[in-house]
Parts: structure tokens; C-alpha cells; sequence
């Protein structure tokens, strides 16, 4: 009895696998931007995946492992891309000796976290058929065409949001972009 138990559990988590883990890589990429970080992240969610799958509801399976993978990237990111958090052994020190300015980068990324948020809450106050236009475009990559009949409004009137998005934000926040 316990042995058909385990056969359906190790089954159910091999359709649980093959069925999210294109999502959950693609979540850890798009976070970390290197995709062999993101196999481990990936690794490391089903493995957490599989040792509370009894305690997981079936239904919210997939929010959990969304979540689990996006605090994992999140986290490597907070703490300045340290792989030594993620690896082990080799590897470990390889990647520790690429990255011995960690902390310089971790301060970068985010003073332009701080800033690309400054810019987007800034263009929304300004105007929202801007700031609307220009995320979609510019950070969700959505071609021009759809926005336009997604919006319900011409192709060139996008194009004009877009170009007076960008001039406010060149306008406004210029100095402090060079300073970064």
C-alpha cells in the first residue's frame, strides 16, 4: 500500500515537473538574466517542491512554485549575485572570483532600480495614456500595432505617446541617468 502511494506521488510530481517547468525558468531568466542560474533556480524549486509536495494543495501548486522560484532569484539578486548562495564545491570559487565587485554592482543595480522607478511613477503622474503606452512598449516589448488596437486608438497616436514619453523623461531625468 505505501509503495503504490509512493509510485503515485513520485508520478504526480513528474506531471507537476514536466508541466511548470518551462514557467519557472522562464521566471528565474527573466529575473536573472543567466540562464544557466536559472536551471538551478529551477532545480532548487522542484527540490523544495518535493519535499513539501503532501503539505502543497494540489489547485495552488503552480502559484507556489511562482512564488518559491521568484524569492529565489529575488533573493540571489538582493544579495549582489553571490552564486556561492546556489553552488557549491568548484564552482563556488570560480564564481566568487568573477564577481569580486559584487557590491559595486549590487549598489548600481539598485540605485537604477531606484531611478527607473523614480522615471516611471514621474511619467504616470505627467500623463497615464503616456505612461500606459510607453510600459507596454517599451518594457513589455507589445508591438506599436496591438497597443494601437488594444487602446482603441491610431497607430500614429501611439507613435506620438511614445515620442513625447520618451522627450518628458530625456527632459527630466537626463542628469540624473549620467550621473549613474
Amino acid at each position: 500500500m505505501l509503495e503504490s502511494k509512493m509510485i503515485s506521488t513520485n508520478e504526480k510530481f513528474k506531471e507537476i515537473y514536466e508541466k511548470y517547468k518551462n514557467l519557472i525558468l522562464k521566471i528565474a531568466y527573466d529575473i536573472t538574466k543567466d540562464y544557466h542560474l536559472s536551471q538551478d533556480i529551477c532545480q532548487k524549486t522542484f527540490e523544495k517542491l518535493y519535499g513539501y509536495q503532501n503539505h502543497v494543495d494540489e489547485e495552488r501548486v503552480k502559484s507556489w512554485l511562482v512564488v518559491v522560484a521568484s524569492n529565489e532569484a529575488r533573493d540571489y539578486c538582493r544579495k549582489g549575485g553571490n552564486y556561492s548562495l546556489l553552488f557549491s564545491g568548484t564552482a563556488e570559487l570560480e564564481c566568487i572570483l568573477e564577481c569580486e565587485n559584487c557590491i559595486d554592482l549590487h549598489i548600481d543595480q539598485e540605485a537604477r532600480r531606484e531611478l527607473l522607478g523614480r522615471m516611471m511613477e514621474g511619467l504616470r503622474q505627467k500623463n497615464c495614456n503616456w505612461y500606459e503606452v510607453f510600459l507596454l512598449a517599451e518594457y513589455l516589448e507589445i508591438p506599436r500595432k496591438v497597443i494601437a488596437k488594444q487602446r482603441g486608438v491610431s497607430l500614429s497616436t501611439v507613435d506620438v505617446y511614445l515620442r513625447k514619453a520618451k522627450k518628458w523623461l530625456f527632459a527630466h531625468y537626463q542628469n540624473d541617468y549620467e550621473t549613474l
